[in-house]
């Protein structure tokens, strides 16, 4: 996690970025995989699961938990006026749902993103901890996706390339990355 890790010129000590994993997933062919629905619900439970980006066919949406075999969701096509908070007195209606909204796992899209979040860099070692937990509990052979040791690039894919000695991708050395930006977290 070197890309969140930063040093500070001025003290010499080292500090950490927050960090948003997102990790784009396949669950199943044309639909989802009734095998990954526990695991999923696993993910989601976890305190650093941010959501779900996804849907179902042909319509996005934001999942951020489930009751029984219903995923809740946010739908990012529901337009509502805009709320001026510099007011002292807003409405909060606008920030609120009258009823859940909710779906059935089988509807489910089976391409999504799972998101999490890590504060700090023990948060980030804990995240990865429970989120390892909570993907051995599938019941497939292989889990949907696992954390390991190292960089992209310690993992070379030279031999799945036909031959070529290009890779199909071009990482950025660490020297040539701007590790010290004012932005509070990175993206993975």
């Amino acid at each position: 996690m070197w890309l969140c890790e930063q040093s500070s010129s001025d003290s010499g000590s080292s500090g950490w970025k927050s960090v948003i994993v997102l990790v784009p997933v396949r669950l199943g062919g044309d639909s989802l995989n009734p095998s990954y629905i526990e695991c999923v619900k696993n993910l989601l439970k976890l305190d650093c699961c941010i959501g779900i980006i996804g849907g179902k066919p042909k319509h996005s949406l934001f999942f951020i938990g489930f009751h029984d075999e219903q995923l809740l969701y946010l739908d990012p096509h529901y337009c509502q006026l805009v709320v001026d908070v510099t007011q002292g007195n807003f409405p909060l209606e606008s920030f609120h749902c009258n009823s859940p909204r909710k779906m059935n796992f089988n509807r489910m899209d089976p391409s999504c993103t799972l998101g999490f979040y890590a504060h700090s860099k023990k948060d980030f070692e804990s995240l990865c901890s429970a989120v390892s937990g909570a993907l051995s509990v599938s019941k497939e052979r292989y889990p949907i996706f696992t954390f390991v040791e190292g960089r992209g690039q310690d993992y070379s894919l030279e031999g799945y390339s036909g031959g070529s000695t290009h890779p199909s991708a071009h990482i950025l050395p660490p020297d040539t990355m701007n590790r010290n930006s004012a932005e509070g977290f990175v993206f993975l």
